[in-house]
């Protein structure tokens, strides 16, 4: 229902969307000749995205299709192959997220729209010139002042909502992140040829949300770290999203194999995972749960689909404990793209 949605939404979407500067080695070796130097501009135009990983197991085929963000505004994705794939596939399978819902009338909905409204910002009506360390307060001014001059509820917020805040503008000040280039191609051939649609997310139901509202309000989150990790991508990471936004969107996996693939969730989820308002209610432990259902519907569609498609971040496929790495485990061969 509505509200729950918008709570979903105060509690994990800018949170999910604020990358921290934490790195994980792409297990892949890079080629050693190649350049690591950085893309100076975005690509536009048609593009072919990217090349797609193939598990298979007793015969059957999940196509997974590796996703990074944010990606090129005025790109268009030359999504053939990706077409042709779905037209053959009996389901899709979603990348993993959260869903909340709670089990309350209209009328109570309508009374708790008011503590929706102000749940981003800081206990007490704190600023963040208050909250934050003197340092940090220092680097977010610049900052503040280059991308979000007329912005003036930031200042309350906390401090991973001002992150979300933060790297929407910068993205969008970049030409990166604003249209959906490829759940838009997903949606139109998933209506087109009916295919089953497999939900990974992480489902919590809060029994008292008007409670849990109010507790959020009031306790401190350490969240810091997660305004940090936002500045230091716009301060320093700018040139190395770009040229992963341009890898993928030119298919090349050799240079994606090379460059370093951004943990777009530690700090910030953690911080959220550590708020007593959501470890009290099961909101925990996500990153574990969000992979076991990821490799639940992988091995309920190859075992009854001749062929399916999975969708997935980059970042979650390849790398350290990796979704790739627990598939091989489990008996599936990959074939590279």
């Amino acid at each position: 229902m509505p509200l729950m949605r918008i709570l979903a939404a105060g509690l994990m979407s800018c949170v999910m969307a604020s990358p921290s500067t934490a790195r994980q080695a792409v297990t892949m070796p890079a080629p050693a000749q190649q350049s690591a130097e950085f893309d100076a501009v975005t690509v536009e135009g048609a593009q072919p995205g990217p090349g797609l990983w193939q598990a298979q197991k007793n015969g059957h085929t999940v196509w997974i299709l590796a996703t990074v963000a944010p990606l090129p505004d005025n790109m268009t994705w030359n999504s053939k192959l990706i077409r042709d794939i779905l037209a053959d596939s009996k389901e899709v399978i979603y990348p993993p997220s959260i869903s909340i819902d709670a089990d309350i009338g209209i009328f109570k909905g309508l009374f708790l729209f008011n503590a929706l409204r102000k749940m981003d910002e800081n206990p007490g009506g704190l600023t963040l010139q208050q909250v934050l360390p003197p340092a940090t307060y220092a680097r977010w001014l610049p900052l503040k002042a280059r991308y979000l001059a007329n912005d003036g509820k930031v200042e309350r917020m906390r401090p991973m909502f001002a992150a979300g805040e933060l790297l929407k503008s910068v993205y969008k000040t970049q030409g990166l992140g604003g249209r959906k280039v490829v759940s838009s191609v997903l949606d139109e051939a998933i209506k087109q040829h009916r295919i089953k649609v497999t939900s990974t997310s992480v489902k919590v139901k809060i029994a008292d949300p008007g409670k849990a509202l109010k507790e959020f309000a009031n306790e401190k989150l350490g969240d810091d770290g997660c305004l940090s990790s936002a500045m230091a991508l716009a301060e320093h990471d700018l040139p190395a999203i770009k040229a992963r936004a341009n890898a993928w969107a030119r298919g090349d996996i050799a240079r994606l194999r090379q460059l370093p693939i951004a943990d777009t969730t530690t700090n910030c989820v953690q911080a959220l995972m550590d708020a007593q308002v959501a470890s009290s209610r099961g909101i925990n432990n996500l990153p574990a749960r969000f992979k076991d259902n990821w490799l639940k519907a992988m091995d309920t569609a190859v075992a009854n689909n001749d062929t399916s498609l999975a969708v997935v971040s980059l970042a979650q496929l390849v790398g350290k404990e990796g979704y790739l790495d627990a598939l091989r485990a489990r008996g599936y061969e990959i074939t590279e793209p």
